[in-house]
C-alpha cells in the first residue's frame, strides 16, 4: 500500500519541485535583467546587491556565477534525488494534450529568455567594440581644438552640494552626458571615462557627468546613480542634476541634443564626451572616442597650461 501511494505521489512531488525550480530561476533572471522603464530605487538596490552591476549594465562575475551555478546545482539535486520520478511525471504530461499547456510555456520561457539575455550580452559587447577597435589609433595631431567658453552649471552633485565649474579651474575636466536608467550606452560611456582616468599618468582629472534625465535622476537619486556607475569612490567624480528646467537649460547651453520617449522615459542620445581646459573652455569634443584619445587630449591640455 505504501509503495502504491509512493508511486502515485512521488512523481507529483517531483514535478512540483521542478516547477518550483523553474519559478525561482525565472525570478532570479527577471530580477537581474528585466528592462523596466522606471524601476524603483529598491529594485535597483536589490539587483546590485544580489548580482552586482558592471558599467555595461550586466551582472558582475559573482552575479553570473549565482545566476548560472545556482539553478544548475538545484536542477542537479532534483535529477539525483527525484530523477526517475520527474522523468515519469514529464512523460505522463507529454502523453496528454493538456500537459503540453504546461510544458510548452516552460520550454518557451527558458528558450526565449536565453536568447534575450544573449542579445543583451551581444549588444553590450557591440557598444564597447568601437573603443576597443580604435584603441591603437592615436589622437590625430590635427584633431580640432576649440576655445569655446564652457557654460556654467547651476546644478547639484550626488552629495547634495552646489556645483561650481570654476572651482575645478587649473586642470582639464572630462565631461559627459548620461542618465541612470540607461542600460547599455551610458554605462559603457562612463566605463570608458573610468578607464581613461585609471590609465592617466599622474593625478587624474575631475570627471563630471550631467544627467539627461532630470525627471528620474533627481538630486536625491544621484548617490544611487554614482554607485551604479562605480563613481562613489573616485575622487573628483561628480554626477549632476537639479530642477528639470535648470538641467534642460544646461543641456541646451552645451548643445546636447536628445529625444525622450514620454511613455517609457527612455532617452536617445549620442555618446558625447567633452574635455575642458583649466580656464573653463571646451578644448575637445568627442563622439564615442577610444580611451587613448581621452587620455591624450587631457594631457595636451595640461601641457599647454604648463
Amino acid at each position: 500500500m505504501a509503495n502504491a501511494e509512493r508511486a502515485v505521489h512521488a512523481p507529483r512531488f517531483a514535478l512540483g519541485a521542478f516547477l518550483g525550480w523553474f519559478a525561482i530561476t525565472v525570478g532570479w533572471w527577471t530580477l537581474a535583467f528585466a528592462p523596466l522603464p522606471a524601476p524603483p530605487a529598491w529594485f535597483e538596490r536589490t539587483r546590485s546587491v544580489c548580482f552586482g552591476t558592471l558599467p555595461n549594465g550586466l551582472p558582475d562575475t559573482w552575479g553570473w556565477m549565482l545566476l548560472l551555478l545556482g539553478p544548475l546545482s538545484m536542477l542537479t539535486f532534483l535529477a539525483v534525488v527525484w530523477g526517475r520520478d520527474l522523468a515519469d511525471a514529464l512523460a505522463a504530461l507529454a502523453r496528454r494534450a493538456a500537459g503540453w499547456l504546461l510544458l510548452a510555456p516552460v520550454a518557451a520561457t527558458l528558450l526565449l529568455g536565453g536568447v534575450w539575455v544573449a542579445g543583451r550580452v551581444g549588444a553590450a559587447a557591440r557598444a564597447a567594440a568601437p573603443a576597443l577597435e580604435e584603441a591603437a589609433e592615436p589622437l590625430p595631431e590635427a584633431y580640432p581644438r576649440t576655445t569655446d567658453p564652457a557654460p556654467p552649471l547651476a546644478l547639484v552633485d550626488q552629495h547634495g552640494a552646489a556645483f561650481d565649474l570654476a572651482a575645478l579651474g587649473g586642470r582639464p575636466v572630462l565631461m559627459t552626458f548620461a542618465y541612470g536608467h540607461c542600460q547599455i550606452v551610458c554605462p559603457a560611456l562612463v566605463h570608458r571615462l573610468r578607464a581613461a582616468l585609471a590609465s592617466y599618468p599622474g593625478p587624474p582629472p575631475p570627471l563630471v557627468v550631467v544627467t539627461l534625465d532630470p525627471w528620474r535622476d533627481t538630486p536625491a537619486a544621484l548617490a544611487g546613480v554614482a554607485r551604479a556607475w562605480q563613481l562613489e569612490g573616485l575622487p573628483g567624480a561628480r554626477v549632476l542634476s537639479g530642477p528639470v528646467p535648470d538641467v534642460l537649460a544646461a543641456l541646451e547651453a552645451y548643445g546636447i541634443g536628445f529625444a525622450r520617449d514620454e511613455k517609457t522615459g527612455d532617452i536617445s542620445h549620442p555618446g558625447l564626451i567633452y574635455v575642458l581646459d583649466g580656464e573653463g573652455r571646451i578644448a575637445y569634443r568627442f563622439l564615442d572616442p577610444p580611451v587613448a584619445w581621452l587620455v591624450e587630449a587631457a594631457l595636451r591640455v595640461e601641457r599647454t597650461a604648463s
